[in-house]
């Protein structure tokens, strides 16, 4: 079995392919890549033992092909050549991959417990009777990992919030924190885990087919399909309370240049000592936004861009959660929703973010 192909068009589709890899030591699949050549088109797949990429390159001039190799040792091969064209040969008499580019390189192929080449999983083929879910835009995953995504929580108190909450809006929470777009994604709200989202990236294509079957779903593009499973645990994720709290009211209203506060931060940082639990206090003033530092060593005020309702307000907040939220905002102009003693809201578009504050408490 014999494969030819340009090697830029490889090496982009392996660059691709190894997003996918889950390189779990404990599951050895998660480490491995199967090429496979199948009426003229090739597909390369990787998994992290729950969600699957296929990235697909039709109309290959090739005999039929298969073969599964480590995908580290494969991928950074493929990315150090610098040759127009690249030969994969599978050798069953020795149980090697012989790959001839710049030079002649043999891959040792892994074997299943019974001393044969291994055969990697593929559920989209064993997938029937899907329902489909409509599109979704590429653009739009894209603002979600940018905006959405460092609100996730990270650790698994509540396994729930680490994941996208995705219905009527898309929201992540970790309980500090709260982001939300309001875009409908899934007619059925769903949990979607934030590695699945991730490889969504993968795909070139603005426009991504949903299919969903029971508790699988698959995205796919003409050079890429994923096929993943939802999330447990939605009905413990407390949407209501967290779309109410996204809802309410703030009694005032100002906008400051975002990377002027970002600038202003920055430096306040130097000033925020170990014993400040990184805390520092919003002082809205008739004049601006002031920042300072628990010690009140740092003090700065940025000149508002809007204002409206003011009200003399001040607030303890932490400073890398701030900054991570700040960061996620697209606009070039900062929103800011205060008054309420539990937390402010920051608005962008048809992004929503609640960030808590910091109570006394905290402070001690």
């Amino acid at each position: 079995m014999k494969l030819t192909m340009n090697a830029e068009k490889l090496k982009d589709m392996v660059s691709r392919s190894v997003k996918g890899v889950g390189n779990n030591k404990l599951i050895p699949i998660t480490t491995l890549m199967a090429i496979e050549v199948k009426d003229n088109k090739l597909t390369l797949i990787t998994t992290d033992a729950t969600n699957y990429l296929y990235i697909i390159e039709d109309k290959v001039i090739a005999d039929d092909f298969y073969v599964v190799v480590d995908a580290n040792t494969f991928s950074k091969l493929i990315s150090k050549m610098t040759c127009e064209n690249i030969t994969l040969e599978v050798r069953t008499d020795v149980y090697m991959l012989q790959v001839k580019g710049n030079g002649n390189y043999k891959i040792e192929l892994p074997l299943d417990e019974d001393g044969q080449p291994i055969k990697y999983p593929d559920p989209y083929s064993n997938l029937t009777e899907v329902q489909d879910a409509g599109t979704i835009n590429r653009s739009t995953i894209q603002v979600i990992l940018e905006t959405i995504k460092p609100s996730l929580a990270t650790t698994l108190e509540n396994p729930c919030y680490t994941g996208y909450y995705m219905g009527d809006c898309v929201v992540a929470t970790d309980s500090y924190k709260i982001a939300s777009m309001n875009v409908k994604l899934l007619e059925e709200a769903k949990l979607i885990s934030p590695e699945l989202l991730d490889l969504l990236a993968v795909m070139n294509t603005e426009k991504i087919k949903v299919d969903i079957i029971d508790n699988d779903v698959v995205y796919s593009t003409p050079d890429c399909i994923i096929c993943g499973k939802f999330m447990e645990g939605i009905e413990e994720f407390a949407i209501d309370a967290i779309v109410e709290l996204l809802n309410s009211e703030f009694d005032s209203f100002c906008s400051v240049p975002k990377n002027t506060l970002l600038q202003l931060l920055d430096r306040l940082a130097l000033f925020v000592g170990p014993y400040d639990k990184n805390a520092v206090f919003l002082t809205f003033t008739p004049n601006g936004l002031q920042v300072s530092s628990k010690a009140a060593n740092g003090v700065e005020i940025i000149d508002y861009v809007a204002s409206d309702n003011f009200t003399d307000f001040t607030c303890a907040i932490d400073i890398q959660m701030f900054v991570q939220e700040i960061k996620a905002i697209q606009s070039d102009v900062i929103e800011i929703y205060y008054g309420d003693e539990n937390a402010i809201k920051m608005k962008d578009g048809n992004i929503t973010i609640i960030v808590a504050l910091l109570e006394d408490d905290d402070m001690e």
